[in-house]
């Protein structure tokens, strides 16, 4: 049974705590915590949530004791695909840019983007995972997607 919810759920877990400190080593120390919290409390249902929840709560707390919470770095390895030189380069360029963006908006307005729109969580899930209500992650969302509009240099709608 654990095997089985370690498979399910490994990569999806890595790759939201790799987002967010953009350190492999770290990314697996926190994925062991991660699911040695979970099997603690032997949760049922929602798995994947709980592990989200516990994941982040780990991430933060470690940036919070190390007081570097505003310096996240979210970077990704660029997919190994069948694409062209030139379109990895214009591809990498581009997360590069989004990721500077992402680095310099408040945290509340990263974490929800990366779990919206990165992670592909709907409104309720990532409310669920953050604690939060709803209209707070809509809030978040429209607020983050703004202030990531005027850092890419973008046009504000207001």
């Amino acid at each position: 049974m654990r095997r089985e919810l370690f498979d399910a759920h490994y990569e999806a877990i890595y790759k939201y705590i790799r987002y967010l400190t953009n350190d492999a080593e770290l990314a697996h120390d926190f994925l062991q915590e991660t699911f040695y919290r979970y099997y603690q409390k032997n949760y049922t249902e929602h798995e994947r949530t709980y592990l989200l929840k516990i994941a982040r709560n780990i991430v933060y707390d470690y940036y919070r004791r190390k007081k570097i919470l505003s310096f996240f770095q979210l970077k990704t390895e660029p997919e190994a695909q069948e694409k062209l030189p030139e379109e990895v380069v214009i591809q990498t360029d581009e997360l590069e840019k989004l990721y500077a963006a992402l680095q310099r908006i408040k945290w509340g307005y990263r974490e929800v983007i990366v779990l919206r729109y990165i992670e592909e969580y709907s409104v309720k899930e990532t409310a669920e995972i953050l604690s939060c209500s709803e209209a707070k992650v809509k809030n978040n969302t429209a607020r983050g997607l703004k202030a990531l509009r005027i850092l890419l240099g973008g046009v504000d709608d207001e």
